[in-house]
């Protein structure tokens, strides 16, 4: 095993950290034998919330078999991974990241070039599904932070209504959170209205 993934089980190694274009802090590095991306206060990819995210995608899998997905906020690309392990049937990816800088980063650390199903757009989000088509996914994962913080415009009915209208009937949406609490801080109202149907 290589040394540095061997010392990352005492201490983590740092590979790389910097700031992107959009004032992101970020940091690749080795922990638990295992390369993460994280920002100034939380775990990106492939670490703690990689763990959640696939506890979250394993029970999606017992209602549908996703073929068309949208991935908002890409990260390093830890949802992906998650899909090439636990899905046996063909789908494709659509992923939106703001930050370019964040998708160079999948790129050149974590494969992302492996994904031959998979789609990256560099685009703000809020934006982007205004004008997406409807129907088009039977499956949105929205795992859109800054830092430790998801937007306030993720709480907002409108984006929520955009994100409803671009699933298909019996569509799941599926929200990312560290923190269920911020739900019911915010609006879960929304949420349920919108998507109790699922």
């Amino acid at each position: 095993m290589d040394v540095k993934k061997t010392i990352s089980y005492i201490l983590p190694h740092i590979i790389s950290k910097g700031k992107t274009a959009l004032g992101q802090n970020y940091e690749i590095a080795y922990e638990y034998g295992y390369k993460v991306l994280n920002s100034e206060n939380a775990n990106y990819s492939f670490g703690s919330l990689h763990q959640v995210m696939q506890k979250g995608i394993t029970a999606i899998l017992k209602h549908i078999k996703p073929t068309k997905i949208l991935l908002l906020g890409l990260g390093g690309g830890s949802a992906l991974r998650i899909f090439e392990k636990k899905f046996s049937h063909s789908y494709q990816i659509t992923a939106i990241d703001i930050d370019n800088d964040i998708i160079t980063i999948a790129l050149n650390h974590f494969n992302l070039n492996k994904y031959k199903n998979l789609e990256t757009i560099n685009a703000d989000a809020s934006l982007w599904i205004e004008n997406a088509s409807e129907n088009s996914f039977d499956l949105i994962i929205d795992d859109i932070f800054m830092d430790s913080i998801i937007p306030d415009f993720c709480f907002k009915k409108e984006y929520l209504e955009n994100c409803s209208k671009l699933l298909i009937p019996n569509g799941i949406y599926f929200r990312n959170t560290m923190n269920l609490e911020i739900l019911f801080q915010k609006n879960i109202t929304t949420y349920l209205v919108l998507f109790l149907k699922i």
